[in-house]
């Protein structure tokens, strides 16, 4: 069953700075969960706690991966502001700690155009019909049930799903939709930002690639519909791999970025 975003990242207040959520299993990859989804139900449960209303930056450390379920999510206030205030999350289940997010909320704006960017910040994406959705059987051959939940399509430039080798250029473009067509806000691109694949599967086909540590940028609200997503790996070496994300809503606004590191181990 195909259920809203928003659904899956519900939480409910049991205490003051305490709140319940389930992790949906369907929003999986191996029976794991995603580790941006985790980060949104975190996210979720800040705002809850904060009279803002969105999330403009979160740094994680993922200490292991829950199994879908219950969990819980407790939330503790660093410091209050009048246009920021800073968050602690961190994420529960059977009283071992997941994940601990640091984040930073206030109140975003629509995407107005930029007073300026580098030129590497534009947008090189193939038109979304042109693009091909992916499997959902990773390369590394793990079951990736999120992938009936969510819409993912791939450039033609990316080759490690339709062809024997990858391309080797290190890198994934294509377009996200969630459920049902729902909007993007500033919870659920905490998990756009880490919503595709490894983007080391362009250099050559591995298994599970864990995130270590992740961190968000949302920069504007996009305007409804599905999101541009560029994955890049920049450096692997010492069974390491730093990966940057950045995305962009349909009117090529960039409304994101993250980046990541993560074990791998290759050849």
């Amino acid at each position: 069953m195909v259920r809203l975003f928003s659904e899956v990242t519900v939480v409910d207040k049991v205490d003051q700075g305490r709140y319940l959520a389930t992790v949906d299993d369907s929003w999986t990859i191996g029976g794991k969960p995603n580790g941006g989804y985790l980060l949104a139900i975190v996210a979720r449960a800040i705002l809850e706690q904060s009279h803002f209303t969105d999330v403009l930056s979160s740094s994680v450390h993922y200490l292991f991966s829950p199994d879908p379920g219950r969990v819980e999510v407790q939330v503790d206030e660093v410091r209050v502001g009048r246009s920021f205030s800073h968050y602690e999350g961190r994420l529960f289940q059977d009283g071992r700690c997941a994940l601990t997010v640091l984040a930073i909320v206030g109140k975003l704006s629509s995407s107005n155009g930029a007073y300026w960017k580098s030129a590497d910040l534009d947008s090189s994406i193939s038109p979304y019909q042109e693009c091909k959705p992916l499997p959902i059987t990773t390369p590394g051959g793990f079951n990736a049930s999120i992938m009936s939940q969510v819409e993912i399509v791939m450039d033609p430039t990316v080759k490690v799903y339709t062809e024997d080798s990858p391309s080797g250029s290190g890198q994934l473009k294509g377009w996200l939709s969630l459920p049902g067509g729902e909007a993007f806000d500033s919870v659920s691109l905490q998990y756009a930002l880490d919503s595709f694949p490894p983007a080391t599967f362009e250099i050559e086909r591995t298994g599970w690639v864990p995130t270590l540590s992740f961190t968000t940028y949302i920069r504007a609200l996009p305007v409804p519909g599905p999101l541009q997503i560029l994955q890049r790996a920049n450096l692997v070496q010492g069974q390491m791999v730093d990966e940057t994300c950045y995305v962009w809503d349909v009117e090529h606004n960039l409304v994101g970025q993250a980046t990541q590191l993560a074990a791998i181990r290759l050849g």
